[in-house]
């Protein structure tokens, strides 16, 4: 494996971490209803578990995307077009 494919291997699977975080968010506001996950208001400047996951779901997702934009500029950059 050359380095590219170990890059684009890691960010898969970030990209699959991050979607299963988001599933998981979504989850979480189906068993604490709408208004209780997300409208709260954020108490003590601590944000509830749904929005955690939803913050950290969503950057991993776009590092996934970004880094799958930049690694398409690079020839043989994206591991499973080759």
């Amino acid at each position: 494996m050359t380095w590219l494919n170990i890059v684009g291997v890691m960010l898969l699977a970030a990209g699959a971490v991050g979607f299963c975080l988001m599933m998981a968010a979504f989850v979480v506001i189906t068993r604490q209803g709408w208004k209780q996950a997300i409208q709260q208001p954020i108490a003590e400047g601590r944000w509830t578990p749904a929005r955690r996951l939803m913050l950290v779901g969503a950057a991993l997702g776009a590092t996934f995307a970004i880094g799958i934009a930049i690694l398409a500029f690079v020839p043989g950059g994206i591991p499973w077009f080759n």
